[in-house]
């Protein structure tokens, strides 16, 4: 008798999943894939479906979907990793002179930073009064320039910091009018 009681039990918990699996799957709008390893694309977006797996998902738009089992974006996969080449990044710090140096009322100030951290680049007269921040932020890596206008400066001798973490460096520059 215990058997049959068991097998009744079976019966009714199936009874009970495969009802509930197809209600939920009528609140289904858009689409029902099954096993098989199948592959359903739009220019937007793709269900990738393995063997084994059965997906369902719902999308809201074109653009935004639910993510239920494998649904993907197709704009947002990686087919490709490009490697930075090593070469291109700078290896340490370094201050160029200005340029042109006499200058008369511009000048470019370049500099070169082997890791990402807060940079500031000021100006000061002979006296060591700051006349200019040109840069006060944090920055990756990397080679950089900035222009310097004086034309509100008299003629004379002027010195630029750059100053990344622990690296400090001034150098000199000539104003002349």
């Amino acid at each position: 008798m215990k058997p049959k009681k068991y097998l009744f039990r079976i019966l009714l918990n199936l009874l009970i999943f495969a009802s509930t699996a197809l209600w939920a799957q009528t609140q289904i709008e858009t689409s029902v894939i099954g096993n098989g390893g199948l592959t359903i694309s739009s220019e937007i977006n793709r269900i990738v479906g393995t063997v084994g797996q059965s997906l369902i998902g719902r999308t809201n738009s074109q653009i935004n979907m639910i993510k239920t089992g494998f649904w993907e974006q197709a704009s947002k996969l990686i087919t490709d990793v490009n490697l930075v080449d090593e070469k291109l990044l700078p290896t340490e710090f370094q201050l160029y002179q200005n340029y042109p140096n006499p200058f008369n009322p511009t000048t470019k100030i370049s500099w070169q930073s082997p890791v990402g951290s807060w940079q500031t680049l000021k100006v000061y007269d002979l006296l060591g009064n700051e006349v200019a921040k040109l840069v006060d932020e944090e920055k990756p890596a990397g080679t950089y320039e900035v222009n310097f206008d004086a034309k509100n400066l008299s003629s004379g001798v002027y010195f630029y910091k750059l100053q990344s973490g622990a690296f400090v460096e001034m150098k000199k520059m000539i104003l002349l009018r």
